[in-house]
């Protein structure tokens, strides 16, 4: 059992928990203040605008992090001010409200930085809607908004100062995490019945979503330290530990033998017991090793896996001993053996990165991370404002959802309906499958926030127990916000009560009326992604199946180049493995968004064929990736056959040509019985017959997505 001085320094290097002490930090500060001061409703405003400015962080380093703040601040002012000297004028106010709100979703299109900053500009822009009619002056609430926000950005960036690498060591442990969580649920299928091997599979894919956009993540966060012409230990040592999940991630993901298969031949055999055991072993190493990360500490890898892959070995030619195993199962087991075997030099390498940072010239030293491509302003712009765009559609859908929440404001004569606008805006997502999602967290966890506020607001009528519920609230939701969505909104709808309510100059709950708010929120939101341009994911399908065949044949194109003298992780096979998974990963994610749609169940199972397929083609890629430079290798005509039909079918989905009909790849023998010859004959004709139903199930998808692709 850890002790309580461990669990404490877990618990304060957990990310969530971190920026929810900043924020209650920046807040309390605020309310204590305005409380001593006897200026709560002041108080209270300023920490709307930290609590805008929190939801609009963005990482980065110290510099550029302070000109984000200050260009963050200016379009914060600018906006409440356009509000307060807009608001009363309905007529114009509507128009320029809807155009805004346009314009700020856009601005996602040039980046992260730019997408959560709009979001936060009309977060806030909100906020002044709602506190309007309670400002006493003109400058009120541009001036407080804006300060909450800066006394915010400020103390965040005094820490980041402190603190410069705290986020990568965040989210780099959760890489690892999220390795460990892969490996544990791959060891299932070990010691798993085949009928419960479809939902494994479904879990893992799911795993292997979160996996991959953990590690694009830390690429990011990398990519905004990395410095020219400067020398830096500590980044050098999280660059190699980044570095080395990625491969272990190709290691994870690699497959050499069918599990059912693998089963049935093994069933009765101790050594399927080992490669569960060992498995599951460096799932939990991998677990202890995030931690070190996330709190600073070395990392002991122990003695334990070593025991166990050598005992794995004896088992293994003692089993072949007694039961004569034949060579095209003896050849997977050895070379997966093989691999868990490098997991774990991955990990002895680990141990030794967190135990002392790297020389200048040792590790990481020439290597470099993928960077994005800037496309041309013009060039961006229109593909921008391209009608299939998906964040084009989505600032449709989201201005039109201001449009008629502000008219039935207007209509109606609600002074604090603003609350539909809040709603629409957290509701409203891109897809069909979020927005449903958010829709029933947003609505159950509003109501349950309001139904939690009618006691509280009984039982705690001073102004000081109610300052110390917003606190803890806060502090709550930005724990939750990213992990449990349903909680978050109890307690930001528990936040914002209390914090229009103390705002005001009224005390009297207004419950009812939030209630009846929200479900109007709700509605357009809903209303909106089911008629207008819906995004369903199926309308993809094509392209996505076409970028996933594009980036396969990549990634088998870099495996096959590479030669002995070259760096195993070269820039070029990273870039191309990397892209490959992110394909992969937008199939899947694809698959669960069109499981929630009003689909057809011909659409549902194409869908679950082609992601199932094409991971399992990428996991074959991954075994020849991760052995290539002991042998594995397939002749260079079975390489170019391959990439020819990946590259044929991409095309035609692309270009939306239609697919020609062409017969199937031919599965051939590839001669030799060395094991590396054995398992590229095995891995090769599992390969052709995988892309050979894929290029099947493109032509159906093809001619029945055709005349939906307008839609």
């Amino acid at each position: 059992m850890p002790s309580f001085s461990q669990w404490l320094r877990r618990i304060f290097t957990d990310s969530h928990f971190f920026f929810a002490l900043k924020v209650m930090l920046a807040m309390a500060s605020l309310l204590l203040g305005g409380w001593w001061l006897e200026q709560v409703p002041a108080a209270v405003t300023l920490s709307l605008g930290a609590m805008a400015g929190a939801l609009s962080e963005i990482d980065h380093r110290p510099g550029p992090r302070l000109a984000q703040l200050t260009v963050g601040l200016l379009c914060f002012f600018g906006a409440v001010t356009g509000v307060t000297v807009l608001i009363d004028i309905p007529w114009l106010f509507g128009p320029v409200l809807v155009l805004a709100t346009f314009c700020l979703i856009l601005a996602g299109a040039w980046g992260q930085a730019a997408g959560k900053l709009g979001f936060g500009t009309l977060l806030v822009s909100i906020y002044a809607m709602q506190g309007h009619i309670d400002s006493p002056y003109f400058w009120y609430q541009p001036l407080l908004l804006t300060a909450g926000a800066a006394w915010y950005g400020i103390l965040s960036w005094l820490i980041l100062i402190l603190l410069p690498y705290k986020p990568v060591h965040e989210q780099l442990a959760q890489c690892y995490f999220a390795l460990s969580r892969y490996l544990l649920a791959k060891s299932r299928f070990f010691d798993s019945p085949d009928e419960l091997h479809q939902g494994l599979r479904h879990q893992l894919a799911q795993l292997n979503i979160q996996l991959v956009n953990s590690l694009e993540l830390t690429k990011q966060m990398l990519n905004r330290r990395l410095q020219k012409d400067k020398e830096d230990t500590e980044l050098a040592r999280l660059l190699d530990l980044y570095l080395l999940v990625q491969s272990m991630h190709e290691q994870a993901a690699s497959s050499h033998y069918s599990y059912r298969q693998l089963n049935h031949a093994l069933s009765q055999a101790e050594v399927l017991t080992g490669y569960q055991v060992l498995l599951a072993e460096l799932g939990e190493a991998c677990y202890r090793l995030g931690l070190a990360i996330l709190t600073h500490r070395p990392y002991d890898a122990g003695k334990r896996i070593g025991w166990e892959l050598s005992a794995l070995r004896d088992q293994l030619d003692y089993s072949h001993l007694r039961r004569h195993y034949s060579s095209e199962l003896m050849s997977p087991l050895r070379f997966l053996t093989r691999n868990m075997a490098r997991v774990h030099q991955a990990l002895l390498q680990a141990q030794a990165l967190t135990a002392r940072p790297p020389s200048a010239d040792a590790g990481s030293a020439g290597v470099e991370l993928a960077r994005p491509v800037q496309q041309p302003l013009g060039e961006r712009l229109r593909a921008l404002l391209n009608p299939n765009a998906i964040l084009f559609r989505h600032g449709v859908r989201l201005s039109v959802c201001v449009a008629l929440g502000y008219a039935m404001i207007t209509i109606l004569e609600l002074e604090r309906g603003y609350w539909i606008l809040l709603t629409s805006l957290f509701v409203c997502q891109p897809s069909f499958s979020a927005t449903r999602q958010r829709l029933s967290e947003r609505t159950l966890g509003t109501l349950a926030g309001i139904v939690a506020a009618l006691p509280l607001l009984w039982l705690f009528p001073s102004v000081e127990s109610q300052l110390v519920i917003l606190l803890v609230c806060a502090f709550v939701f930005f724990t939750q916000v990213r992990v449990h969505y349903s909680w978050a909104v109890f307690f930001i709808t528990l936040f914002v009560l209390l914090a229009f309510n103390l705002q005001g100059t009224e005390r009297a709950p207004v419950l009812l009326p939030r209630l009846l708010d929200t479900l109007a929120g709700c509605a357009l939101a809903y209303l909106a992604v089911w008629y207008i341009w819906p995004d369903w994911q199926r309308r993809h399908l094509p392209q996505l199946l076409a970028e996933a065949m594009r980036a396969n044949a990549g990634y088998l194109n870099a495996i096959s180049q590479h030669s002995p003298g070259e760096h195993k992780n070269s820039l070029s096979y990273r870039i191309a493995r990397k892209q490959a998974h992110l394909a992969d990963n937008k199939l899947a994610q694809a698959w669960q968004n069109i499981r929630v749609e009003p689909v057809s169940r011909h659409w549902l199972n194409a869908c679950f064929e082609i992601a199932y397929r094409n991971h399992t083609l990428l996991s074959y890629l991954s075994t020849l990736g991760v052995h290539r430079d002991q042998g594995l290798v397939l002749p260079p005509r079975f390489v170019d056959e391959l990439n020819g039909r990946l590259c044929a079918a991409a095309d035609a989905l692309a270009n939306k040509n239609g697919l020609l009909k062409q017969p199937p790849l031919p599965v051939i023998a590839i001669e030799g019985e060395q094991e590396q010859d054995i398992l590229a004959r095995q891995l090769h004709n599992n390969m052709v017959l995988l892309v050979n139903d894929l290029y099947q199930l493109a032509e159906s998808v093809e001619q029945d997505a055709q005349p939906r692709l307008s839609g």
